[in-house]
């Protein structure tokens, strides 16, 4: 592996101390977990009680009341999935951004990102609730991988080069340049960083396999294909293209033709008006 990214990776900000003991109650109580334990660690930390109650009350879940309490957060959400949320809104709040090296716009990039999360959200609620409120920690960190390899591109001084190699190439083939700068593509090095930071294994498995859902094993088959649409409806370089929302179309069917239970005119009414726009003209 590339020496700087192992030194990214060993110097990634540590997980604040209530993460981790929630994580570390979470994975090793098993059949002896008690709801209240996992609220009690989590309201010794007033910052993360603010951030899930505005998570909670968030577009995200599609909650019909008010959630004013941690205790109705647990309930409704769920002990892993409160896990899951816990890690990737930690995560994501750490980390300086600049896509640059990608030739891409970060303020841009993080507008798109934020309508990733919006998008899956929106979309899942009526179509899966459950895999809705699985998939949103993913959704919240599903550039991750591009953005710790802008920062070692930065650092490593190649930025530039692999900025007019991406040029020249018109931008098509970037995970080969980046295993070939970086020694690992930005979804594999995103599988990667869930697996460090001990998700849990379905998504670990689901990120996996986001640019292959068709191989993925059948319990997490839904899962995979969810986030292999957004990846592509939300392409970095042409988000909401026409040739992008038909190619997410696409992978819609063929889930479906796999057996995987979406609802087609539920996720062609959930598309972005930019993208119900771009497949008219």
């Amino acid at each position: 592996m590339n020496p700087l990214l192992l030194e990214t990776i060993n110097d990634l900000p540590p997980l604040p101390k209530t993460v981790l003991e929630l994580r570390e109650y979470i994975d090793h109580s098993g059949a002896d977990l008690e709801i209240s334990k996992v609220v009690a660690i989590i309201s010794k930390d007033p910052l993360l009680v603010g951030d899930l109650l505005r998570l909670a009350n968030s577009p995200f879940y599609g909650f019909s009341r008010q959630i004013t309490t941690i205790q109705q957060v647990v309930s409704l959400l769920g002990v892993g999935n409160i896990k899951n949320t816990v890690l990737a809104n930690s995560i994501r709040s750490n980390f300086h951004i600049d896509v640059s090296p990608y030739g891409l716009d970060t303020d841009v990039f993080l507008a798109n990102c934020a309508k990733e999360v919006d998008f899956i959200s929106s979309w899942l609620l009526e179509d899966d609730k459950t895999l809705a409120n699985e998939l949103v920690p993913c959704a919240m960190l599903l550039r991750l991988g591009m953005i710790l390899l802008a920062d070692i591109l930065i650092k490593s001084k190649k930025d530039k080069e692999f900025l007019e190699q991406n040029q020249a190439n018109d931008f098509q083939s970037v995970h080969e340049l980046e295993n070939q700068y970086c020694g690992v593509d930005s979804a594999s090095f995103l599988g990667f960083l869930f697996d460090y930071w001990k998700f849990d294994e379905n998504l670990i498995q689901s990120i996996t396999h986001i640019e292959n859902p068709h191989a993925a094993p059948e319990e997490i088959k839904k899962n995979s294909y969810a986030l292999a649409v957004t990846n592509c409806l939300f392409e970095p370089y042409h988000p909401l293209s026409q040739f992008n929302s038909k190619k997410s179309i696409a992978l819609i069917n063929e889930a479906i033709g796999q057996g995987v239970d979406f609802k087609i005119a539920n996720f062609l009414g959930k598309l972005p008006d930019e993208a119900k726009n771009n497949l008219v003209l």
